[in-house]
């Protein structure tokens, strides 16, 4: 079962991170979305029915949990002369019943938090259909229906933590929304069921939305299976009797894998065939074999599954709309993986290693402008520090064991087999110093878990990666390239057309069968962003 969409997310909405470096960037602006200018008048055309502006101030003067919208107020109904939005000659819109709807299900959506006014919207909405009041405009019935949808609108097409997101290590750009305009475009189209074009990743996105469903029924229903752990680091493989084997298949019935009623202790051909194919969802080896570290993935509790999703669907609400590209790269960080796209579609992957939890990998973009083959590492001062100056200490060859030298008062490792850099590099310059790399210890991608490095991203494939982003190149031939990265001497290569990287964060995702997949939280990232939504 192949990951290859974690995240087309990043196309249709764009989904993810680029390389080592995002840039926070403000997440409203009152005038504009996509590049559209707001006209006035143009909210609710067939209105014509006028309301006073110093309604708008006394009703946000008595709703304070709306005050955060009071430039979008202002924007929305200066825009539109001071007409009414939710009604027309003959009552309330049908657009109205949609964001009641919406509202009355936004759990669904991985929103924590309580609709503000939910009783008084209520008692409103009440009153304006009875039978003596439907026609007639009701002021605060329009401006709770207002302050309502821009509160929709932030939680669901915005994120609630989407200003915050840097103060959680995120710096992918984060998208810019008018909630006034994306307003005048729901009532232009008389539905909300979506945001403006891409605004949330709708593969993966709806797809979450479906996992959380599940989970929450396993979760309500409260029985959930435990299947014992196997004893002494025992395994189970094909053709095994344990009433484990029993246990395993109820869990896996519960969720969603197989609907067989076979309840019986052997590990037959049948069960052999589903394991393999969950277990990659898991992130762990597409084989058969039954044991502890797949028994722990599917113990899971449906409400730490729930939690896990939730978290997820916010960081794909932060995704930008206007970052889309045809050709780019994107690294999962949780995963372990690179996908290469072009033409919006996912076109070859790879393994990677990423950085310690003590030497993170930095969640953000960049442009790849370089590759550079026979490279010299400049080793950090942080490396040297901790590790160069004792090793020298300990040895006076140091150095030339190594096959490094001093250059200006740092240190460098020479081009070769065994620089640690590999035999080529892939440069997006930024901040971080962070840049995907070949490396001599192969042996690493055969890990299950491959954070080892010190926050740069060794690639499992690099020439194949060199040749596709040097594929518009012809001189650059397979060959031309392989004997670049074997010549001993640094060469730099500038790229024409920049490719865009995102390297993201994303423990929860699906995968192009529409399954579900998790992956640990190996930076422990999960939880402060839950903590902080169940506080917002």
């Amino acid at each position: 079962m192949k990951v290859s969409n974690v995240f087309i997310i990043l196309i249709a909405g764009l989904l993810f991170f680029q390389s080592c470096n995002f840039l926070p960037h403000n997440n409203i602006s009152d005038t504009s979305i996509a590049g559209k200018t707001i006209v006035p008048g143009s909210f609710n055309t067939n209105s014509g029915i006028k309301l006073d502006s110093a309604d708008i101030q006394k009703f946000l003067s008595e709703k304070p949990l709306f005050e955060e919208f009071r430039r979008q107020f202002d924007t929305l109904y200066q825009a539109n002369n001071y007409n009414y939005v939710w009604y027309n000659n003959n009552g309330l819109i049908e657009t109205a019943s949609e964001l009641i709807a919406g509202l009355e299900n936004i759990k669904q959506e991985g929103v924590t938090a309580n609709v503000p006014y939910k009783d008084t919207l209520d008692q409103l909405l009440h009153s304006a259909t009875d039978t003596a009041n439907k026609t007639r405009p009701d002021i605060n019935t329009e401006l709770m229906l207002t302050g309502e949808y821009f509160y929709y609108a932030m939680k669901i097409w915005g994120g609630a933590l989407n200003k915050k997101a840097d103060s959680i290590n995120w710096y992918i750009p984060r998208k810019k929304l008018s909630y006034a305009q994306l307003l005048e475009s729901n009532l232009k189209s008389g539905s909300i069921a979506s945001g403006p074009d891409g605004v949330v990743a709708g593969y993966q996105y709806e797809g979450l939305k479906k996992a959380l469903a599940q989970y929450k029924e396993i979760d309500q229903n409260a029985n959930e299976v435990v299947v014992p752990l196997l004893k002494d680091k025992s395994v189970l493989s094909p053709g095994a009797f344990s009433p484990v084997i029993a246990d395993v298949r109820k869990r896996l019935t519960q969720l969603g894998y197989t609907n067989s009623a076979d309840t019986g202790n052997l590990y037959n051909v049948t069960l052999a065939g589903i394991v393999a194919q969950v277990k990659p969802t898991y992130g762990l080896p597409a084989d058969s074999i039954i044991n502890n570290a797949f028994i722990n993935a599917i113990n899971i509790p449906a409400k730490k599954r729930e939690e896990q999703i939730i978290v997820n669907m916010e960081r794909l609400r932060w995704i930008p709309v206007d970052t889309v590209s045809k050709e780019f790269i994107l690294v999962n960080i949780p995963e372990y993986t690179l996908v290469y796209y072009e033409q919006g579609k996912p076109v070859w992957r790879c393994g990677v290693v990423v950085g310690k939890p003590m030497t993170k990998t930095v969640i953000f973009s960049g442009d790849m402008r370089y590759v550079v083959f026979s490279p010299y590492w400049n080793v950090p001062s942080s490396i040297i520090n901790k590790e160069i100056r004792p090793g020298m200490a300990r040895s006076k060859n140091y150095l030339a064991r190594h096959n490094m030298e001093w250059n200006g008062g740092r240190v460098r490792q020479r081009p070769g087999p065994s620089n640690s850099l590999g035999l080529v590099k892939f440069l997006f310059p930024n901040s971080n110093n962070i840049y995907l790399h070949d490396t001599p210890s192969k042996s690493l991608f055969n890990e299950t878990n491959r954070a080892f490095s010190h926050g740069c991203i060794r690639v499992s494939k690099p020439k194949d990666l060199a040749i596709r982003v040097l594929r518009q190149y012809p001189e650059w031939t397979p060959e031309k390239i392989d004997a670049a990265m074997h010549a001993g001497k640094e060469k730099y290569i500038t790229l024409e057309r920049t490719i865009p990287v995102f390297i993201g964060y994303f423990t929860a995702f699906i995968d192009e069968g529409g399954h579900a997949n998790f992956r640990p939280d190996i930076y422990q990232r999960d939880k402060g962003l839950l903590d902080l939504l169940m506080q917002n």
